[in-house]
């Protein structure tokens, strides 16, 4: 009996993978874009590699601009280049406009009310149309710039007591913009710089936890059947997580309904005029916060990286200041006469999008795309990056050079499919055009106040790009500076 159990199991296990590699074969329809051929059961999971992104942009040179990949039993569809990108985001944005939700994030109190994770419901079109006409709106922009500036000028404070050290810029940067948040959302101040571990660290604590749960992989995410039963606990851990942020503001939620009379300049009182309940508000407020600060702050952190890489870059932004803005201290009406400035924000968003495949769609009915058919419930994804770095579109793609955007009209706004760092049609990021305004201002007033040098006397030509893959795209070792105030009249 011994000797036949040690050959029926080898045999039964040669017969399964006959099983599964037949199975997985048939699987893959002959209309779908080109692919790599996947492996049993595990599909192309081993070909992700740690930076997904990157080996994208591999295959897709191999495959084309549009290939289809088997993660798990998840069947996905990459797209590569503007052209795809435009079919996916622009001339079938309906069909496409399903969210792929992440297992770990599957709250179903939070996807219900979320902008971001719901479908295109009547809900999504409400929370919509106030971010559009209400709190993002040029107005509401306009009206709060002065807020802006001044936290802005409080990180110019803080850092000056930090003359001389090394500092980790992304923190403070990260910081900053909580606070930026905090004013535009509550009219106040909600973590303190001087103190990062006090009391009001609490918010920012839970945004960076939140933020590393939902950049840790899930196998559920590539075996569907496991998620049900929530295997890894992350999806407990997020709604946890959830519950203290919904806690930190839930008292000012409270007493600001209570408030009749007196009306802050802020979103809550939109969101309270507009008669959002409380779980639609906490929603919108957790997005406004987590997507507003991480993105954001990693996007400023990869532009110092850059402008500390190329000095001749530097010195060019830096004299634009002076010509433009002179002694006093840049304001946000400033932008506008700053064109290389805007150009650099431009370039960095190119070789850096926050989210280099954007937020994964879903396709809501099979659909024709580029002689290709993707089936209901495909999941697409768009490799921004890929594209901003692709040599059909850009003249030496790799290197930062903000001139290319002199004199040109292509923007990130969602019409030019060559530079998609937002994303595009029905689901573009909707706080796109305040993160245009803070991106531009923080970067001018560190460089208009500060020169700044790498720790023990290291070599910018060294300094490493190196990624770390995530929901948002992060230096794989934080920014250290040592930075050394200049002359100033704030």
């Amino acid at each position: 009996m011994e000797v036949l159990s040690a050959a029926l199991v080898p045999s039964i296990f040669f017969f399964l993978i006959i099983f599964f590699i037949l199975r997985v074969k048939d699987s893959r329809r002959k209309d779908l874009p080109p692919g790599p051929r996947p492996f049993p059961i595990i599909g192309n999971l081993l070909q992700l590699g740690d930076k997904p992104h990157a080996e994208f942009a591999k295959l897709a040179q191999k495959y084309g601009e549009l290939f289809t990949l088997k993660l798990g039993s998840q069947t996905v569809v990459v797209a590569s280049s503007p052209a795809a990108a435009e079919e996916i985001l622009k001339t079938h944005d309906r069909i496409f406009s399903g969210r792929y939700v992440f297992q770990s994030i599957r709250v179903k109190e939070h996807i219900e009310n979320s902008l971001v994770w719901s479908e295109c419901n009547e809900n999504w079109r409400l929370l919509r149309k106030v971010c559009r006409i209400e709190l993002f709106s040029p107005k509401m922009i306009e009206s709060q710039a002065y807020i802006r500036e001044v936290k802005a000028l409080d990180m110019v404070r803080f850092l000056r007591k930090k003359e001389g050290q090394v500092v980790k810029i992304v923190e403070v940067v990260f910081g900053t913009l909580v606070n930026i948040f905090g004013n535009l959302v509550f009219s106040k101040d909600v973590f303190d710089l001087e103190n990062p571990s006090g009391g009001s660290a609490e918010l920012k604590e839970h945004l960076w936890k939140l933020m590393d749960i939902g950049n840790s992989t899930n196998p559920a995410d590539y075996f569907p059947i496991m998620g049900k039963f929530d295997l890894f606990g992350q999806r407990r851990q997020v709604a946890k997580v959830l519950e203290e942020i919904y806690d930190v503001w839930g008292v000012m939620l409270m007493e600001r309904r209570r408030m009749k009379g007196k009306k802050e300049n802020d979103f809550v009182n939109v969101l309270l005029d507009a008669g959002l309940d409380d779980q639609k508000i906490n929603a919108l407020l957790m997005e406004i916060f987590g997507a507003g600060t991480e993105t954001s702050s990693s996007t400023i952190e990869w532009a110092i990286t850059e402008l500390t890489k190329n000095p001749r870059v530097m010195s060019k932004l830096r004299s634009e200041l002076i010509d433009a803005v002179g002694e006093k201290t840049v304001k946000e009406s400033d932008i506008p006469h700053l064109p290389y400035l805007q150009a650099i924000v431009k370039e960095t968003l190119r070789l850096h999008p926050a989210t280099p495949l954007l937020l994964p769609r879903r396709a809501l009915e099979t659909c024709k795309v580029m002689n290709y058919t993707i089936p209901k419930e495909c999941q697409i994804m768009v490799n921004a990056w890929a594209i901003g770095r692709d040599p059909k579109t850009w003249d030496d793609p790799l290197t930062f050079k903000p001139e290319r955007f002199i004199n040109s009209n292509v923007d990130y706004k969602g019409n030019d499919f060559e530079l998609i760092p937002f994303g595009g049609g029905r689901r573009i990021c909707p706080g796109l055009p305040l993160a245009s305004q803070f991106l531009s201002l923080i970067v001018a007033t560190l460089v208009q106040n500060f020169d700044w040098s790498l720790p023990q006397g290291m070599n910018t030509h060294v300094l490493s790009m190196d990624e770390k893959f995530g929901l948002t795209l992060q230096r794989d070792q934080p920014l250290l500076i040592i930075l050394k105030a200049r002359n100033s009249t704030m």
